[in-house]
């Protein structure tokens, strides 16, 4: 399957943004690269970049069959809308693109669209999911338009426990308006199930795919900045390594997601770049969390299990990385809209789980009609006569609540209707899942 999640940390953000905590309770600001949704609204668009692996190499994404070199000059300004609302009163609108500006993603797409706003407590963003430069398919899926809408803490906290991200789904988004993935895809193409997209080479030039949707497994800065706001972001020079990168994106915790280039210090006399404390011990084609170990470098520039750490100023934040997990490994706030499942404590060596969950697939109670849940399972044999009345076959399927039994199907036409509701065919995983919208 084309689809995977991730986790992060605070710090180095760029000399010309101040620190994104500094909002304070009361003010709005809202970003929109159409109309203003109201007092303080304005539209905007985002991209990331990722360094070099600290252990393994990336893998050259697949073919885009695109020129060579991106001619094309983003225009001549700072590539983020404009917006009436007072400077620092949501700083985290200022760091979204103005995807307008960019070509989109070709001849048939709608335009790209990108909005942000600011509650006392919220940050809310809303896209189309059109990415703003040239699309390339790199998988069996087509590109759609879907509303997305992310709202998270304005003034992110760190939790007592770090907390799973969810093997498919949703972990966070970018500063145009994409949804980014956790480190790994599904169960099929069945030779690489659950393996490392990154690693098998199966994203675009900026580390993106479609499968139910377009989003990205890994964060590119060369994408994610005003002046990427091009045709083929992907042929731009590498960033400069000598300047602290811009936030990339958002976790759904609301701790954003930096490039890998940070200030050494408060005085920013020297950057680093940002390393990933996994270490490769396996082979990632497959069952990519089986394949790296995390373990504590204890020094400053190899971040925590979460892909994160505090930065120069004191704050927590993530960054993009190019090792493994890429972009997050597990959420260190307290995130909504993407599992939740706790993790045990990091630093014991490297033992921590591989992420279970299935990104918000969790199937409705199926058996018997749904009113003592899902039967619990270990092999597909534990399965027999649990699913619906009416299901094709019932398989043994991995959720935010263990391993447990899911109808199967090869198009819709094989799934039941529950209690719950009407159930759609997942044919990437040949499962039943909850049918989402019309």
């Amino acid at each position: 399957m084309w689809a995977s999640v991730g986790c992060g940390g605070t710090g180095g953000s760029p000399p010309t943004l101040g620190p994104l905590d500094a909002a304070s309770d009361g003010e709005e600001g809202a970003v929109s690269d159409v109309a203003a949704d109201g007092p303080g609204s304005v539209d905007t668009g985002a991209q990331p970049d990722t360094g070099t692996a600290p252990v393994d190499s990336r893998v050259p994404p697949v073919d885009t069959g695109t020129p060579p070199v991106d001619t094309g000059a983003p225009p001549a300004d700072t590539g983020t809308a404009p917006t009436d609302a007072p400077a620092g009163a949501c700083p985290q609108v200022a760091t979204l693109l103005d995807v307008s500006r960019g070509p989109g993603a070709g001849s048939g797409y709608p335009a790209p669209r990108l909005s942000g706003r600011c509650t006392d407590t919220s940050f809310i963003v809303e896209s189309n999911n059109i990415p703003h430069y040239t699309f390339v398919r790199t998988t069996p899926n087509a590109l759609v338009a879907r509303e997305q809408r992310w709202e998270v803490p304005r003034n992110p906290r760190e939790a007592e426990r770090t907390t799973m991200i969810p093997r498919l789904g949703v972990v966070g988004f970018s500063v145009n308006g994409q949804p980014f993935f956790g480190p790994n895809e599904a169960a099929v193409p069945a030779d690489s199930a659950w393996g490392d997209p990154i690693f098998n080479g199966i994203t675009d030039g900026c580390l993106g795919h479609t499968a139910m949707e377009y989003h990205y497994h890994a964060l590119s800065q060369r994408c994610l900045t005003p002046e990427a706001l091009v045709a083929t972001p992907w042929t731009r020079p590498e960033p400069a390594r000598d300047r602290a990168s811009p936030v990339l994106g958002y976790a759904l915790d609301g701790f954003p997601v930096y490039g890998p280039y940070e200030c050494a210090d408060a005085s920013c006399a020297r950057v680093v770049e940002q390393q990933s404390g996994y270490e490769r011990t396996g082979n990632p084609r497959t069952n990519a969390w089986d394949a790296y170990r995390w373990r504590d470098f204890g020094d400053a520039t190899h971040l925590d299990a979460c892909n994160g750490h505090r930065g120069p100023r004191g704050d927590y934040h993530y960054h993009a990385t190019a090792g493994f997990p890429y972009i997050l490994g597990c959420f260190r706030g307290t995130a909504s809209g993407a599992g939740g499942m706790m993790m045990p404590p990091m630093g014991d060596g490297g033992t921590m789980m591989p992420p279970p969950g299935d990104g918000g697939m969790m199937m409705p109670p199926p058996g018997d009609g749904g009113m003592t849940g899902p039967r619990a399972c270990t092999t597909n044999a534990d399965c027999t006569g649990a699913c619906p009345t009416g299901s094709r076959g019932c398989t043994c399927n991995m959720s935010p609540m263990g391993r447990i039994c899911v109808p199967t199907c090869t198009s819709d036409a094989d799934c039941p209707t529950t209690p719950m509701g009407a159930l759609r065919c997942e044919t990437m995983l040949r499962i039943c899942v909850p049918r989402m919208g019309p």
